[in-house]
């Protein structure tokens, strides 16, 4: 129950984000910076979700193990952080590149 409760506290907050914030519509996803990403971007938490989403599918993942989902969250995070110019699309590839 108390994962449903953070699930739709979280969707609230995506749904607030979103409409404050309905300048840009579309966004090319691979031109998403790590720059963006860490400045708190208004898209930076959707990018974030459907970069996730985009590589799970690549992988045909469907099961969601949150502990691995933080993991990856702060690898990435941490990636961007030593190469802020690089896009998000580099920094997953690299680090995916990594792990094989």
């Amino acid at each position: 129950m108390t994962y449903l409760k953070h699930l739709v506290s979280g969707a609230g907050l995506v749904l607030a984000v979103n409409t404050t914030a309905q300048a840009q519509v579309m966004v090319d996803m691979s031109t998403f910076t790590c720059t963006q990403l860490l400045s708190g971007a208004p898209d930076a938490i959707e990018a974030a979700i459907w970069l996730s989403g985009y590589y799970n599918g690549l992988r045909k993942n469907t099961m969601l193990d949150k502990n691995v989902m933080k993991h990856n969250a702060e690898a990435v995070v941490a990636a961007c952080k030593d190469n802020p110019n690089k896009t998000m699309m580099q920094t997953i590839e690299t680090l995916l590149a990594a792990k094989k």
